[in-house]
């Protein structure tokens, strides 16, 4: 097994330090690698399960036939996964009008260039319906000039990982609100719901009031968040949509009352970590913590310490809210 560090993105945790498994969790629903979700939504399966990916990286063709843009790109260099969306895209005869990223993490960047790479063969080889502007018209694009090879364009918030993950891909910047007409009766707005990342956004598909929550909510798992207070807000602002249909970054397809579940699940969570200071004797660090903390929730190996980062970061809003402070390099008391 392969061991991938990903970025430590607070002084509790490394953000994602995980290995790479061949299995998933127990307990999850198993999901079709292709699925029709609605008439403008079609998940495809990004073929990398793990106990952090869940049933693996959900990516998603979405739009009204033919012409679609593709949300996320899944893991570099996974022939399986570029297989399975180039045997879905030429059965659809799907028309590929733009790549838009959720945010930087590889299993959702990743492919991007492969993704890319995939597409040019494909409109050099003959199929000529795979592509992103060829004679079109997509106010995503600014374009419908008919290009000589294909060159999808790729939309993304900004963020300085970029370059280091999918090197050599021009990316144009996506804004928070912004509109993306995908297609006649297709439209995206973009929102910037920072908190699991800095550049991370969810995507309103205003037609179905449905969201693309890419890893700000799961389905049927908790996630994980880079700044809690900035998480909590985001979450907030997906709950004021009031969504009826959620599509995750991982994991199955969620009613919209799963926000709500997100958030009292979180506020709990915040409630348990207090608890657990405030019933300490002395000072305690964040890894005594977090073993109180989950104690009863048979935590898989691979997540102990995102767990450990979720207690931190718990823990600095606390501090933030006067109910906890610091005693010394990561050991704290209840005030």
């Amino acid at each position: 097994m392969s061991i991938l560090i990903w970025i430590t993105l607070s002084k509790y945790s490394l953000l994602h330090l995980t290995t790479k498994y061949t299995m998933y969790r127990k307990g999850l629903a198993a999901l079709p690698n292709v699925e029709v979700l609605s008439p403008l939504v079609t998940r495809v399966l990004g073929q990398n399960p793990g106990p952090k990916t869940l049933q693996g990286t959900n990516t998603y063709l979405v739009g009204k036939y033919p012409n679609v843009v593709l949300i996320d790109t899944g893991e570099p260099d996974k022939k399986s996964y570029t297989d399975l969306l180039r045997d879905t895209v030429r059965s659809s005869n799907l028309t590929v009008k733009g790549i838009i990223i959720t945010h930087w993490h590889p299993d959702h960047l990743g492919g991007c260039g492969t993704v890319r790479t995939l597409l040019d063969e494909m409109w050099t080889s003959g199929n000529k319906t795979m592509c992103s502007n060829h004679g079109g018209d997509c106010a995503i694009l600014g374009d419908s000039k008919v290009p000589e090879q294909c060159n999808v364009p790729v939309f993304k918030m900004p963020h300085a990982f970029d370059s280091e993950i999918a090197p050599g891909q021009n990316m144009h910047h996506l804004h928070d609100k912004q509109l993306v007409e995908v297609s006649e009766g297709c439209t995206l707005r973009v929102l910037h719901t920072p908190g699991h990342t800095d550049d991370s956004i969810c995507l309103h598909l205003l037609q179905e009031n449905s969201l693309f929550s890419a890893d700000t909510v799961l389905g049927g798992s908790s996630g994980e968040f880079s700044n809690y207070t900035h998480y909590i807000k985001s979450l907030n602002r997906l709950r004021e949509l009031a969504p009826v249909r959620v599509y995750p970054g991982h994991g199955q397809v969620e009613d919209g009352g799963v926000v709500d579940r997100y958030l009292s699940h979180r506020q709990d969570r915040e409630g348990q970590v207090l608890a657990a200071l405030r019933g300490e004797e002395s000072h305690v660090g964040v890894g005594k913590l977090t073993e109180i903390v989950y104690q009863n929730e048979n935590l898989h190996p691979g997540l102990v310490v995102a767990a450990q980062g979720i207690v931190g970061l718990m823990l600095e809003k606390l501090r933030a809210d006067g109910t906890a402070r610091e005693v010394e390099d990561g050991f704290w008391v209840a005030t």
